[in-house]
């Protein structure tokens, strides 16, 4: 890899663990924010409706930039599509998969069932904050509604 994109790749990096550490209270400490979900009302379902989006860039063993993106879309009609891509920055080489299916909202979890490529149920803690949609503790941003 040539030195300037080393030093581009670091630089991402850098932003990236800066931006992390930035959103913390202090060392370890995360303050309690946001809107529990709770099921049973419209509010629910409505406040995940949209399409979230978490993007991490990261330098693996032999200094090569990747990023790892992945989109959940929530449809007010209960549809769910998720598309997660892996990207390799330094040659230019990206893949990526898409899942579909149906979810719900049960009590603070986001509950979903998933149809493609293989049936499986996946089960998360949730939360909104503004635009921001946690899902299992990490943060994905409004792209969409």
């Amino acid at each position: 890899m040539s030195p300037a994109r080393r030093a581009l790749a670091l630089a991402v990096a850098a932003g990236t663990v800066a931006v992390s550490l930035a959103s913390c209270d202090g060392p370890g400490v995360v303050a309690p924010r946001g809107t529990v979900i709770r099921a049973g009302t419209t509010s629910a379902a409505s406040s995940v409706v949209g399409t979230w989006r978490r993007t991490v860039y990261f330098l693996d063993d032999f200094g090569i930039a990747h990023s790892s993106e992945t989109s959940w879309q929530f449809g007010a009609d209960g549809a769910m599509v998720r598309v997660q891509v892996t990207r390799n920055l330094t040659f230019g080489l990206a893949d990526a998969q898409v899942s579909a299916g149906r979810y719900r909202v049960e009590g603070t979890r986001l509950v979903i069932d998933v149809v493609t490529p293989a049936p499986s149920q996946l089960s998360f803690e949730v939360r909104r904050v503004g635009n921001q949609l946690e899902i299992a503790g990490e943060p994905y941003f409004l792209v969409g509604g």
